[in-house]
């Protein structure tokens, strides 16, 4: 049968439609998937240069403690980050320096704290001590001795004032260092003239903490060597620094001065604790009294 001119050119048009149609799909698809092909690639070219780091959430002071709600874990390129970031937050870590907000954590930007957490450690509350005039919350200081003579001691060292009112302060305290300071505040009492006084840290987290100078008197020395709260380590380093050298000149600085008071000594001891327990229960019930409870 003879196929007619007009139908055979509109077959062979068809044809040709099918033919190109199928060729601009085949291109589509070839398209599409190299398009595919290379979001993919860049999607683990970002994912591989993405890591997860910690961003302090507000500034940071230095020498501050830094925990858990201080810091969020968010996600950044390498680019962008120290290579010494840090993915985890070790414990007892503390703001070497001043970190503004949105900072990632790098090691050079934190150290471990001096402070562990041990058994024997207490927080402690003192107010017979004077205190700088700017001393805030967070800031760290040294706890010093001035006998009446002008000599100087440290008693305790790079303590982290938790709390602090007007006149009285709160720090943590090892078992030693509690005995230490009440045999300084004892002797402080006994010597007119003397005086218990703070110093700060102007960058905590860059300095090291002071060596204390002060030493108890031999009878809170056996004490301490005999107090079981007291851990090992802290025994072998009060026996290295309450050196022969030390403990002569206590006797001839220290003692010397505290004997010389006698029976007076007494009296002021008295008077000093009375003052003392006069400003705990003043602080006592302004405490209570803002809580709006009785006891």
């Amino acid at each position: 049968m003879a196929t007619n001119p007009m139908q055979r050119k509109a077959r062979n048009s068809i044809l040709i439609g099918v033919v190109i149609g199928l060729l601009i799909g085949a291109v589509v698809v070839g398209l599409l998937f190299l398009q595919l092909t290379n979001v993919q690639k860049n999607l683990k070219e970002i994912k591989d240069a993405t890591r997860q780091v910690y961003v302090v959430k507000n500034d940071v002071k230095s020498g501050t403690t830094i925990d858990s709600t201080m810091i969020e874990l968010k996600s950044a390129t390498k680019d962008v980050i120290p290579s010494d970031y840090i993915s985890t937050i070790p414990e007892n870590s503390v703001a070497k320096i001043n970190i503004t907000k949105g900072t990632v954590l790098s090691k050079a930007l934190i150290d471990e704290a001096d402070e562990k957490t041990t058994n024997d450690l207490r927080e402690q509350q003192y107010n017979m001590i004077i205190l700088p005039q700017y001393l805030e919350v967070d800031d760290y200081i040294d706890i010093r001795l001035t006998l009446p003579n002008g000599q100087d001691y440290i008693v305790v060292s790079k303590k982290r004032i938790k709390n602090i009112t007007e006149d009285t302060i709160w720090v943590n305290m090892y078992e030693e260092e509690t005995l230490a300071m009440t045999n300084a505040i004892v002797e402080a009492y006994v010597m007119k003239g003397s005086k218990l006084y703070a110093t700060t840290y102007v960058d905590a987290g860059m300095q090291q903490n002071a060596i204390p100078t002060y030493v108890p008197s031999s009878y809170v020395i056996n004490l301490i060597n005999a107090d079981k709260n007291i851990t090992e380590e802290a025994r072998r380093t009060l026996v290295e620094r309450y050196t022969q050298e030390l403990r002569l000149r206590r006797e001839s600085d220290i003692t010397s001065q505290v004997n010389a008071y006698g029976e007076e000594a007494k009296d002021n001891i008295e008077a000093g604790i009375e003052e003392e327990i006069t400003k705990s229960k003043e602080a006592r019930k302004q405490y209570i009294d803002s809580l709006g409870v009785s006891e």
